[in-house]
């Protein structure tokens, strides 16, 4: 292990426990002021949230306690002391219920923000497993509360819900026809296709596919989020047409789409295998660990991206590595319901960490509160950000 995050993480033990001396906290202040260590904070947050999770449970003003005296302990005197600041803010949150590491890009010292009181009585429960499915004939199933067992059967194809997954067989299917699979706001849901070709859909998205793949090709039709772990098949192309505008071509592979209309961009982000992407008359193949993206016909590839973060919706966390505020707040209106606001400028912050998107929107917004986003609540699901 590098000597430097053995002593990082030692003296982050330390002064989390409050045992650290004057001498270790100004060393430590020293170190979360290195960029280098940019990486190495999430995951000691998360570890001592993990952790916190098992111990024994802090009753609400054990946790405000706590999370005033680290705030308190490292309030900043200047703004070389900011990023040590957004460290012990991190700490405190975890304390509150979530651990996000916040770099807030101002070159101003942070201080106290201002927002409304959260009634928790009219809080907004985070998203769950769902999905709408519309079979051929146009009946709409809401596949959130049944149990295991037959759904449907389509010219011989049946359709089962098993465990919260949707699965389809094929073997004696006697014509094919199509269904649709959309997730509300607030759901996400995951399936098998025919071919065993496994989708997660992630919230506000739709997926329309046959009951059946016949003929030479594999297609299906999405919206909003996907992730594809596609069945190999050499003998019939995978492919995946996007909002109409983009036609991704696979053979076997994993690969992440992510098209929301409110997006810049619809990007196509490949894990494992090889793809091909068109769009405005033209194609552009990447490679594991490329990015596509795509905007006015035209395909930009991205390097090196960041495969966690992309994929950290399907495993159940909110990355916000590099995201603006108002990246964040599109992630938050998918997945809480919610409808987001701003008043006057948008602040220009930029956030670094990961949540579990298990939290109760209130305790997300404590988070955010705690590094200066400041907010007002409306008609229980009107977000207002204030400059």
């Amino acid at each position: 292990m590098d000597a430097s995050r053995s002593r990082l993480e030692h003296l982050f033990e330390r002064w989390f426990n409050n045992e650290a001396t004057p001498a270790e906290s100004e060393e430590l202040q020293q170190l979360i002021e290195q960029p280098e260590t940019d990486r190495q904070l999430p995951p000691l947050l998360k570890k001592a949230w993990e952790e916190m999770q098992s111990a024994a449970v802090y009753t609400a003003a054990e946790k405000d306690a706590l999370a005033s005296r680290i705030l308190r302990k490292a309030a900043p005197r200047h703004t070389t002391r900011q990023r040590y600041y957004w460290a012990a803010a991190a700490v405190a949150c975890l304390i509150a219920g979530g651990a996000i590491w916040a770099s807030l890009q101002r070159s101003a010292a942070p201080g106290p923000a201002t927002a409304a009181v959260i009634d928790t009585t009219m809080d907004v429960s985070p998203g769950k497993q769902g999905a709408l499915l519309t079979l051929a004939g146009g009946q709409t199933i809401v596949l959130d509360s049944l149990g295991n067992g037959l759904i449907a059967n389509q010219g011989g194809t049946q359709v089962v819900l098993n465990n919260g997954q949707l699965l389809y067989d094929a073997d004696a299917a006697e014509s094919v026809s199509y269904n649709t699979i959309r997730t509300p706001r607030g759901r996400k849901f995951m399936l098998v296709l025919p071919d065993e070709t496994k989708v997660w859909l992630n919230a506000a998205s739709s997926i329309r596919y046959p009951t059946a793949f016949t003929g030479n090709e594999r297609s299906v039709q999405i919206t909003g989020e996907a992730y594809f772990e596609v069945a190999k098949n050499k003998a019939r192309p995978f492919s995946v047409n996007v909002n109409d505008q983009v036609r991704i071509v696979v053979l076997g592979t994993h690969f992440n789409i992510k098209a929301y209309d409110n997006e810049a961009s619809a990007n196509t982000t490949l894990l494992e295998g090889a793809v091909m992407i068109a769009s405005g008359g033209k194609e552009q193949r990447i490679k594991p660990g490329q990015q596509a993206r795509v905007s006015n016909g035209a395909i930009h590839v991205m390097n090196d991206v960041d495969m966690q973060q992309v994929t950290a919706w399907k495993d159940g966390y909110f990355n916000f590595n590099g995201a603006s505020l108002q990246d964040v707040m599109r992630q938050l209106e998918r997945w809480y319901d919610i409808d987001v606001h701003y008043q006057g400028n948008i602040p220009h912050l930029t956030f670094d960490g990961e949540l579990p998107v298990t939290l109760q929107l209130s305790q997300v917004l404590k988070i955010l509160h705690k590094v200066e986003v400041k907010y007002r609540i409306e008609e229980g699901k009107r977000l207002i950000i204030l400059p």
